[in-house]
């Protein structure tokens, strides 16, 4: 039964964003370069991010919860927020429509979940494995940390299924949030107004600090709650954005025509 959950998991983390850039690129009639410019651009942001996280991992040991979660959710709200805004101010020159916004995020979340759900299927193979041989035969495991290793097999194992599927639920909830930041840092662009950069950087990092946090204090059900909620008003950014980038193309146009 957790076998079958984790592959419901990861197949749905690997199909959703294929099967939404497939739905969307046609509703909106536009390039799949979108959806690749929106994933090669979350995974530039990780080029840093990720080893400075690795490097600032011993100060965050020793650091509190609240700290960590700061500097976690600050780190993931610079990285990410500036890389949308280099893609839209220097290779995306053009694009300044809602829906260029919108798939531009799909690309960036999708991709991030994509490479989540393979590292879930590389970890589910791994675990099938060692659950049915000797770890200490295993050369890979160092015999000082063969009891550790023991027990995560044994913490997997032990999962309930439902936990195994909020991986895939987080992902859906974090591509909602990926939309709205993409399409909050393009509206700042095409309005010129810094402000809306800074608001989604602090968005985006308000929300990874508070699921850092939430997890650790209150549990992983709970903090899944949370994050849905946080998904919601990612949706509802997304619908009130819509017509603030129609006023800018209707903008656009008159001052088209009048010249």
């Amino acid at each position: 039964m957790l076998t079958a959950a984790y592959i419901v998991s990861f197949t749905g983390m690997i199909l959703l964003p294929i099967i939404l850039w497939i739905i969307f690129t046609r509703k909106f009639a536009l390039s799949w370069k979108l959806v690749l410019a929106g994933g090669l651009t979350f995974i530039a942001s990780q080029i840093l991010h990720i080893p400075l996280v690795v490097g600032l991992n011993k100060f965050l040991q020793n650091s509190s919860l609240l700290v960590t979660a700061i500097v976690l959710g600050l780190l993931a709200g610079i990285f990410e927020e500036t890389a949308r805004y280099i893609l839209f101010k220097f290779i995306l020159k053009k694009s300044r429509s809602w829906k260029e916004g919108v798939l531009v995020g799909l690309g960036h979340g999708g991709t991030e979940a994509i490479l989540i759900g393979i590292s879930v299927a590389l970890t589910l193979v791994n675990m099938i494995a060692y659950r049915s041989i000797d770890l200490s035969t295993v050369p890979g495991i160092p015999p000082e940390q063969l009891d550790l290793a023991k027990q995560q097999v044994e913490t997997f194992w032990s999962t309930q299924p439902f936990m195994a599927l909020l991986g895939f639920f987080e992902r859906v909830f974090a591509l909602c949030l990926h939309v709205s930041l993409s399409l909050m840092v393009l509206y700042g662009l095409a309005k010129k107004q810094a402000v809306w950069f800074w608001l989604a950087l602090l968005w985006h990092a308000f929300v990874d600090a508070a699921a850092v946090y939430a997890v650790q204090s209150v549990g992983a059900l709970q903090t899944e709650g949370l994050i849905a909620i946080f998904a919601v008003i990612s949706v509802w950014i997304v619908f009130k954005m819509r017509p603030k980038f129609a006023q800018i193309n209707e903008v656009s146009e008159h001052g088209i025509a009048a010249g």
